[in-house]
């Protein structure tokens, strides 16, 4: 075989698309198992979760920018009411930390949820996967 057409079989087989089609054991064990109808279900909520966590991070933030004082609630939270040394830092930072951890883990959900519906699409249209 010359060296050019093993080169451009090499290439196709590298850019084919059938690796990233192929469900991963972690899809497999989880979102293959789950019925079409309960994938479009999760998707929509996972996506109103995602809008819901991104509301509430801005509400907490206008909160803060607007003048709400929050060093009480995080105090009594935190340490029995005790002062706190640089409590209005971490009034900021459990918020974003929260919000990012579960902004996180929503768009990975949802990713693997449309990846799988992307999948089954495929497959009913003919493809191969």
């Amino acid at each position: 075989m010359p060296l050019a057409s093993r080169a451009k079989t090499v290439i196709e087989a590298k850019l084919s698309p059938e690796g990233t089609r192929r469900a991963t054991l972690f899809e497999q064990l989880t979102v293959r198992r789950v019925a079409w109808d309960t994938l479009v279900r999760l998707n929509r909520w996972l996506s109103a979760l995602g809008k819901l966590a991104t509301s509430l991070y801005c509400c907490v933030i206008a909160a803060l920018v607007i003048g709400v004082d929050i060093r009480p609630a995080v105090q009594d939270a935190l340490n029995s009411g005790k002062p706190i040394e640089h409590v209005f830092v971490l009034a900021i930072l459990l918020p974003t930390l929260v919000f990012l951890l579960a902004r996180s883990m929503i768009g990975w959900m949802r990713w693997k949820v449309q990846r799988e519906l992307w999948r089954r699409d495929v497959e009913r249209l003919g493809g191969t996967s």
